[in-house]
């Protein structure tokens, strides 16, 4: 019986070594977590704070990779989540989304903020320092407001037309 179990557990253990070898979803990159994000955004230093607490970790290259995104297949997940997330909006490539680009996902911001769509709540429970206060996402979503009406005066969409932004 011993010996079974010796084998089943011995097996296991393979398997999920194996496992971590292989990514569908790409190696979990390492992170360089000091990617600028927002860049050529006017964000104050608090709202910034909420966002690099709350946010960046899955919509930037300033993932945090736990130990445990390194074993299979919960690090299948995880990777599957930041790169689902980096492709929906990446705050460290922010410079390169165009001003429509930029003022859709402004909203979208301000509206997963306010109606408590982010941070998913499967992700709070291993990461509460993430979770929002009232107060704080109704200073997201007034933000998001304050960037878009800046973005939309015509001298902000002309000097980055003409900078290529």
């Amino acid at each position: 019986m011993f010996k079974k179990l010796l084998i089943v557990v011995g097996a296991a253990a393979v398997a999920a070594v194996g496992g971590s070898l292989i990514h569908p979803f790409g190696p979990a990159a390492a992170s360089s977590g000091n990617q600028t994000i927002f860049r050529d955004s006017q964000i104050d230093p608090e709202t910034l704070a909420i966002v690099q607490r709350a946010c960046q970790n899955c919509h930037s290259e300033n993932t945090e990779w736990p130990w445990y995104s390194h074993v299979a297949p919960v690090s299948w997940l995880i990777a599957r989540d930041v790169q689902q997330a980096r492709s929906h909006m990446n705050l460290s490539q922010w410079q390169d989304y165009s001003t429509d680009d930029r003022l859709a996902l402004l909203s979208a911001i301000g509206s997963a903020a306010r109606n408590h769509v982010m941070p998913p709540q499967r992700y709070l429970y291993l990461h509460p320092e993430a979770r929002l206060s009232d107060p704080e996402r109704q200073q997201l979503y007034r933000w998001t407001r304050t960037e878009r009406s800046r973005l939309k005066t015509p001298s902000v969409t002309s000097h980055q037309t003409l900078s290529g932004g």
